[in-house]
């Protein structure tokens, strides 16, 4: 359910770059510090910090792995404003420096591979909406992602309104799990976002969401597109984008941000959004 938990782990996702602390995510929601320690730990087998640390790091690793960042820059966007503490956080949750991770995973990520079929190119959008339910699952053990029957009933007044919407589903995990640092050690690890993308005259701020929804601003951003044809091929279409991009890292680079299925009408698109 979309409880004040889940509503705490979005939170700690989409401010991994603050500096700010307990108290801050307390307020957010609306509890003490002490009940949102003990009820996220109840629910994610973690306590907030150590559940942000691991999160922070793991964007960190993308972020090596898939961008020219030096690693001070690396450092600041995953919330380290001390070179020195990121550097030993990542020593001991990875067993390596930032620097021999980043030349162990760029040797392998430029082994060649046979991925063919796809097309990728560098698109921009303008500000949109999306309507997004959180599932803490990985979208290959989601029974009918994609189709009507995670959102249908919930959203069948909305999709009535918003006639140009399309399927979206947004997933937080899917580049950590590409290199291999998604470390399946608490009970909730993937997560998979799914609902609606709303068309650029849509506009949901004036509605009424179920309670298991909630909304998301996309700003105006660059992002690079890969389509295909089923669920399938969709880790055949992230390592096709992926090695498009180190190929083109001196105008392209990953920003670390959740990438993005979207539900064409012969096709999906993998959208993979890009620094600014």
């Amino acid at each position: 359910m979309f409880n004040a938990m889940t509503r705490a782990e979005i939170w700690l996702q989409d401010t991994l770059d603050k500096t700010l602390g307990i108290e801050d995510l307390a307020n957010h929601i609306g509890y003490s510090s002490s009940q949102v320690r003990r009820q996220f730990r109840q629910s994610f087998h973690i306590s907030p910090s150590a559940y942000r640390e691991k999160r922070r790091l793991e964007r960190a690793a993308v972020l090596l792995a898939l961008t020219p960042l030096n690693i001070a820059q690396i450092a600041i966007r995953c919330g380290y404003h001390n070179h020195s503490s990121f550097s030993r956080a990542f020593q001991r949750r990875y067993q390596s420096s930032p620097r021999n991770f980043r030349l162990k995973l760029r040797t392998d990520l430029h082994q060649p591979t046979s991925q063919h079929g796809f097309n990728t190119r560098i698109e921009k959008t303008n500000d949109r909406q999306m309507v997004l339910m959180r599932l803490y699952k990985a979208p290959e053990h989601i029974k009918g992602l994609g189709g009507t029957s995670y959102h249908n009933m919930q959203l069948a007044c909305l999709q009535a309104q918003l006639r140009l919407s399309k399927t979206i589903v947004v997933l937080p995990d899917i580049l950590a799990d590409r290199i291999n640092v998604l470390n399946n050690d608490s009970f909730h690890s993937y997560r998979t976002d799914t609902g609606l993308y709303l068309a650029d005259k849509d506009n949901a701020k004036d509605i009424a969401l179920p309670v298991l929804y909630r909304r998301v601003d996309i700003p105006t951003h660059y992002y690079a597109s890969t389509c295909f044809d089923t669920l399938a091929d969709l880790y055949g279409a992230l390592t096709h984008t992926i090695k498009y991009l180190l190929s083109r890292q001196e105008t392209c680079h990953i920003s670390g941000q959740p990438p993005q299925v979207l539900w064409k009408t012969n096709h999906l698109e993998l959208r993979i959004p890009l620094m600014g």
